[in-house]
């Protein structure tokens, strides 16, 4: 097996975890499932077999959080798929012992912080290595990567507009204290403007207009997304801003949050904002949901784009955004291990394997638009 064996995928028993186990099976990449407790290892694995139907290749890799412990078994593989989030708090021995072991390294996070210590540490060493870094392999921000590329075919594109929308979303756990920390991070949640990151204020709801819908929603920065960080010196664009319009009631709901933490929270030490963070994520109460449905869990992101004697606007429909996490960090692991990586470094997977390439696999599978 570990002869053979070419992806970690670290946080296996969480709920992207098996997501992305599941959709690795699918493809027939055998696979090391890591983390922290064998026990629960082997039941997410068991949970996946029973989803698939059948038993797929994998080992259980019982590591700690720490570089030493990490590192052996990175130098196994050649990419590493993380899922361990709050990425700014557990992130970094991951990306350090990934780079040490020369892995290709991709992550489910949609934390803009996290992203921007990535860029400015480690872009620079995956360039150099032709090794891909790809933050944000996930619905929240591959997606909007892709509306914004098709967006951009149009010649004289240089300013972009993200808004995300998705339809009875599932938040998981890990999803709900990333978000709560990236809501009330300081100085954080950036937008590209002429080419310099402006802040947005998170304790107010933005206007917002889908082509699909005849209503006006609200929408949040919703910590940033990733999509400035990887428009930032690219020569098409100049602007570009992301937003989600999430449901009314729990827009109200964030800047609530918000300005409750900038009244009780914000004079404290970091390690005291991020328990009284994760003190509301515990009266939140949020189990693991189930996996989500494609008939059910629906999203939009819309790209709206303009220059200065033209516009183009694009909305992607995908269905099941959780299960497609899983399945965009399956394909690109594939296409990595069959050579077919175009760009290396910090990359979107949009530019790092070809925006139409991978909207067509889904496309095909019945679960996304494709663009005329």
């Amino acid at each position: 097996m570990s002869e053979t064996t070419k992806v970690v995928l670290y946080g296996a028993g969480g709920y992207t975890g098996k997501l992305v186990a599941e959709s690795l099976a699918q493809r027939g990449i055998p696979f090391y499932a890591a983390g922290r407790s064998a026990e629960r290892l082997s039941k997410a694995m068991e949970l996946v077999k029973e989803r698939l139907g059948n038993d797929f290749k994998h080992e259980i890799a019982e590591v700690s959080n720490d570089v030493e412990s990490l590192l052996p078994l990175f130098k196994k593989a050649e990419i590493v798929i993380n899922c361990v989030g709050p990425f700014m708090l557990l992130g970094q021995p991951v990306i350090e012992a990934a780079s040490q072991a020369n892995c290709h390294y991709l992550d489910t996070t949609g934390e803009q912080d996290f992203c921007l210590e990535l860029k400015e540490k480690y872009a620079e060493s995956y360039a150099s290595r032709e090794l891909l870094l790809s933050p944000a392999m996930a619905w929240m921000c591959a997606a909007g990567a892709l509306a914004a590329e098709v967006c951009m075919e149009k010649e004289g594109i240089d300013t972009l507009e993200l808004v995300y929308q998705p339809d009875n979303a599932l938040p998981s756990d890990g999803s709900t204290r990333t978000f709560l920390r990236m809501a009330c991070a300081d100085g954080g949640s950036y937008y590209l403007e002429d080419n310099q990151y402006k802040s947005w204020a998170n304790d107010k709801a933005y206007p917002v207009v889908l082509p699909n819908s005849s209503r006006v929603l609200s929408a949040h920065p919703w910590g940033g997304f990733i999509e400035p960080l990887w428009f930032k010196d690219d020569e098409r664009v100049r602007n570009c801003s992301a937003l989600m319009a999430f449901g009314e009631e729990h827009i109200a709901g964030v800047i609530a949050t918000v300005q409750k933490f900038e009244t009780e929270a914000r004079h404290l030490s970091y390690d005291e904002q991020i328990a009284y963070i994760n003190a509301i994520a515990d009266q939140m109460d949020v189990s693991e949901p189930a996996k989500d449905s494609v008939d059910t869990q629906r999203s939009v992101v819309a790209c709206y784009g303009r220059g200065r004697q033209t516009d183009n606007q694009y909305a992607l429909h995908l269905a099941a955004p959780y299960s497609w996490t899983g399945e965009i960090c399956a394909e690109a692991a594939k296409r990595i291990l069959d050579g077919r990586l175009k760009r290396s470094g910090f990359q979107s997977a949009a530019r790092a394997f070809g925006h139409r390439e991978l909207l067509q696999v889904w496309h095909e599978a019945g679960i996304c638009s494709m663009p005329e």
